[in-house]
């Protein structure tokens, strides 16, 4: 049986090319989902090792699986690297001082270059981001204002009421030292 392959692809036509950034964007997405998932799981050992139950043996094995990811993080890193660069427009590489500052899930944001080209949406923006955090912060600083308001009333309230019923006490018992 036969193909029947009329013309093939010469280097540099349109089909050529569209297969081939194809391939390429296969390769680039294939090496981000390696580093994504190496770097997820360094940060969830890293939540790991902070928690107040875990002992000793438990953080050093922990510690000694964080020094074995780190070196398959440097070489999926470097992989990355390449195929981030090999793609058209190449998108950006990363250094190993940007995956050891993720210190949270949140701050991970090579997760919005995974499938769909959204870099160039606002919210995927750093800048937009970060504004967005500190506008949240700072509408619960508010909250948080509200109900310490609250709370210092009662706690007026409840100095006011405990003065009341302790001095009445504070003189039964002065006259009784008197006598």
């Amino acid at each position: 049986m036969q193909l029947q392959v009329e013309e093939r692809w010469a280097i540099g036509d349109d089909m050529y090319n569209k297969y081939k950034q194809e391939t390429s964007l296969r390769q680039y997405r294939i090496a981000l989902d390696e580093l994504e998932h190496l770097v997820v799981m360094r940060l969830f050992e890293l939540s790991k090792l902070s928690l107040s139950g875990t002992g000793y043996k438990l953080r050093q094995q922990i510690g000694k699986a964080l020094r074995r990811r780190s070196e398959a993080i440097r070489k999926a890193l470097s992989r990355y690297n390449v195929q981030a660069a090999a793609l058209t427009p190449p998108r950006l590489s990363l250094s190993w001082k940007d995956i050891t500052e993720y210190t949270f899930l949140g701050e991970f944001d090579l997760l919005r270059q995974s499938r769909a080209d959204i870099c160039e949406l606002d919210w995927a923006k750093p800048a937009h981001r970060e504004a967005t955090v500190k506008y949240f912060k700072l509408h619960h600083a508010h909250e948080e204002i509200e109900r310490l308001n609250i709370e210092v009333w009662r706690l007026c309230t409840s100095i006011h009421d405990e003065e009341a019923k302790t001095t009445p006490l504070s003189t039964s018992f002065s006259s009784l030292i008197l006598c």
